[in-house]
């Protein structure tokens, strides 16, 4: 759905925030709460600096579940919200042409490759927000691309240690145009409940993500399949949309668990989880944002070791981080179920941690900071 931006916007400059589509995903809820967060800081802009605006805009066509302010609603090739097409960049091109703003910034590679091809031959800083590691081959064409595609880049920010190092050392981004600034979410939003347990006083193990095959929601099942055959008292739900979830829902049930789907309201869901399973493959992760959510709703998270986990999960202090296999994640959860006040334990550090470290104060501060300096000094160079 689209929405009209708040507040008085004449003379202040626009940033202009690019997602994909409109869809529940972690990465496009992050560029909301991101746009949302500068608008509100706007007034406490440094002195003698100008006072940004931020839009987020969507490219495609899509399920209302993010708040856009301006939307594209392109219709992909098979309905997708990927891909580049020659009419897609027209429309982005024109859109930049009306609304003219002072730089841009592509949450993730799919808004990325339009917006390069949109801005040639215009001054106007591009800022790349990389959300997730590369799962391709940095040979080839592939890799030239991505290289080229970082080279147009003004300043490239990402979201994870890995990520960065990615970005530098992989795929040749100018270490000096290269920032980290990690993922946040609202301790107001995002806390931990009052009861101890679910409501019906057995723990709760849940996922929460999308239902693909990066983030294995089938190797969930398999560990609360694992579970129920160990005998283990505890309830589990599904939460999430996706192209797997009609394959899945057979199975899930026969498990026992409760397929809740999409959305809108993750943070009460999380106040009823007592231990969240997070067994997602390395390839397109980055710093996976419901790792923080679960620290900050003081849930401790069973997580395989891919890119972000170490950085918000800490071993054995506020979580648990394991191979890549179902007996591990099983063995785990199955400790935590057994040991409620380790999990308990778990979950007190994680929601510390998180506060300390990983916040949407933190996360914006840091933005406004990078956007502004990028404004005055496109400002300060753009052609009369």
């Amino acid at each position: 759905m689209a929405r009209r931006s708040q507040g008085d916007q004449h003379g202040r400059p626009l940033v202009l925030h690019v997602i994909p589509a409109p869809r529940g995903r972690g990465a496009q809820r992050a560029a909301r709460e991101l746009v949302d967060g500068l608008n509100d800081r706007a007034g406490r802009s440094p002195a003698g600096s100008a006072r940004l605006r931020h839009e987020l805009l969507a490219l495609f066509a899509g399920p209302p579940e993010v708040a856009v302010d301006r939307t594209l609603e392109h219709r992909g090739r098979g309905g997708t919200s990927t891909g580049l097409s020659l009419a897609l960049v027209a429309k982005l091109a024109r859109t930049l042409h009306e609304c003219d703003p002072s730089a841009v910034v592509a949450h993730g590679g799919d808004a990325l490759k339009p917006l390069a091809a949109a801005t040639l031959g215009r001054h106007r800083p591009l800022v790349y927000c990389a959300i997730g590691t590369y799962g391709g081959s940095v040979h080839g064409w592939q890799g030239a691309l991505w290289r080229a595609l970082l080279r147009r880049c003004d300043r490239i920010v990402a979201v994870g240690d890995e990520v960065l190092d990615e970005c530098v050392n992989r795929l040749g981004a100018d270490p000096v145009a290269t920032s980290l600034i990690p993922n946040g979410r609202d301790p107001a939003v995002f806390h931990p409940r009052e009861a101890a347990t679910g409501a019906t006083g057995e723990p709760v193990v849940g996922f929460v993500g999308a239902l693909t095959t990066q983030k294995q929601p089938d190797r969930f099942l398999e560990v609360v399949e694992a579970l129920r055959s160990r005998q283990c008292r505890f309830r589990a739900m599904l939460v999430g949309d996706g192209p797997l979830r009609a394959a899945l829902e057979p199975r899930a049930r026969a498990a026992g668990v409760d397929v809740l789907g999409q959305r809108d309201d993750v943070d009460a869901v999380l106040r009823d989880i007592d231990v969240l399973v997070f067994p997602s493959k390395p390839t397109g992760e980055g710093m996976p944002g419901v790792l923080i959510e679960a620290g900050l709703s003081g849930i401790p998270v069973v997580a395989t070791a891919v890119p972000g986990v170490h950085a918000v999960v800490v071993d054995g202090e506020t979580g648990l981080v394991v191979p890549d296999d179902a007996r591990s994640l099983t063995d785990a959860v199955a400790s935590l179920l057994d040991g409620p006040e380790r999990r308990k334990a778990l979950g007190t550090a994680a929601a510390c941690r998180c506060r300390r470290h990983f916040t949407t104060a933190a996360m914006v501060e840091q933005w406004d900071d990078l956007l502004h300096e990028l404004v005055e000094a496109g400002q300060a160079s753009r052609p009369r």
